[in-house]
């Protein structure tokens, strides 16, 4: 099996997917979003970070973190990984398995990267057809950002520009 090489930069934030095994939408089972996000705030005490935002869908979930130093990203998602497993009832039933084995992430380069990651994010439900707006959609962290007054409340109807590259 490979062995991939994570590079993660002191003090940086990090941009991360994770999907769910075979693409199957469990997370938009009743209740697994808000399992999700307990499980979120359990691997944050044993592996702190600085939360900057997140979306669920029902297939995948992005994080956009910090970690503070001493914090290892990948044991941090692992962390997460059994967190929502232990807390899911029915997990057998799936077949045993909820989230692919691997992840992606991007380290964020600057301040440009962070707001096109941000707006990316949050703009995710609307990408997928699940809302009309960013604003719309309830399991994100879009909402605490439209209250610091980054995003207007009707942002995210159509795609942002710096998200239309290759359309």
């Amino acid at each position: 099996m490979p062995r991939y090489r994570r590079h993660f930069a002191a003090g940086r934030p990090v941009f991360l997917t994770l999907v769910c095994h075979g693409r199957k939408p469990w997370l938009g089972e009743v209740g697994a979003r808000a399992v999700a996000l307990e499980a979120l705030d359990h691997a944050r005490r044993l592996y702190p970070f600085r939360h900057h935002g997140h979306v669920l869908l029902d297939d995948h979930l992005h994080l956009m973190l910090t970690p503070t130093p001493g914090t290892d990203v990948p044991a941090l998602v692992g962390s997460f990984k059994r967190a929502v497993q232990s807390r899911l009832p029915g997990t057998a039933d799936r077949g045993g398995r909820l989230w692919q084995r691997r992840y992606f992430d991007h380290v964020i380069r600057d301040a440009d990267d962070f707001a096109r990651h941000l707006d990316y994010l949050h703009f995710n439900p609307v990408k997928h057809g699940l809302v009309r707006r960013a604003g719309d959609w309830r399991w994100s962290s879009f909402g605490e950002w439209a209250a610091r007054g980054v995003y207007a409340p009707d942002w995210g109807s159509v795609a942002p520009e710096d998200l239309r590259v290759g359309e």
